[in-house]
């Protein structure tokens, strides 16, 4: 019997570049990718194949024009070599305070630290280049490259530090009481520590 699933997905289009551009791309950034389709818009190359399948990311080749939103923000701007236009400010602000909710569908992306005073719901996505600290539950998707994170609790298995997926064993271990949580790393230990 045939059973179908339609299912919204994110896509990232790629076209453009050379193999090892691509292979780049692919090793820098395969832990944030894993719940995204990649689109190239021209045949893949085996090497390119043989990484995609090595990371098991959702992949596919169409050179037809895709129906659908483009996204406003590029989340994944550090494996493309290319600094975004707000890190070159001066003037851009070191710390960006959300003083509410995160609300699902929401994306956030900033070269700043982050402080979010709020809940961040299920759905929603934050990537910051720097530190982070939510003072309320996070059930969405937190990808951090800076030094360190603050948490409470976290009902997400999204949680990328320093391109590394938290163990479900992280979760439990930040999950165990209702503490702030103090987390960092030390070459590839990840600390996590009660600050409150």
């Amino acid at each position: 019997m045939l059973r179908t699933r339609q299912k919204q997905i994110r896509c990232f289009e790629l076209e453009g570049a050379e193999s090892q551009d691509y292979l780049n791309f692919i090793d820098k950034n395969a832990p944030l990718l894993q719940n995204y389709l990649l689109l190239f818009k021209s045949p893949i190359p085996p090497e390119v194949q043989q990484s995609l399948q090595k990371h098991e990311l959702a992949y596919s080749f169409s050179s037809k024009e895709l129906r659908g939103k483009a996204g406003d923000q590029v989340v994944l701007y550090e494996a493309l070599g290319k600094e975004p236009e707000s890190l070159k400010s001066p003037q851009s602000p070191q710390v960006q305070i959300y003083e509410r909710h995160i609300r699902s569908g929401e994306e956030i992306d900033s070269p700043c630290s982050l402080v979010i005073l709020g809940n961040v719901n299920h759905g929603a996505k934050i990537h910051t280049a720097q530190n982070i600290s939510i003072y309320g539950k996070c059930e969405g998707i937190i990808i951090c490259m800076g030094v360190y994170m603050v948490l409470q609790n976290i009902y997400s298995s999204h949680l990328v530090f320093q391109g590394e997926i938290l163990s479900q064993a992280h979760l439990e271990r930040i999950n165990e009481n209702t503490k702030l949580k103090l987390i960092t790393k030390n070459g590839d230990i990840v600390n996590i520590k009660d600050i409150a």
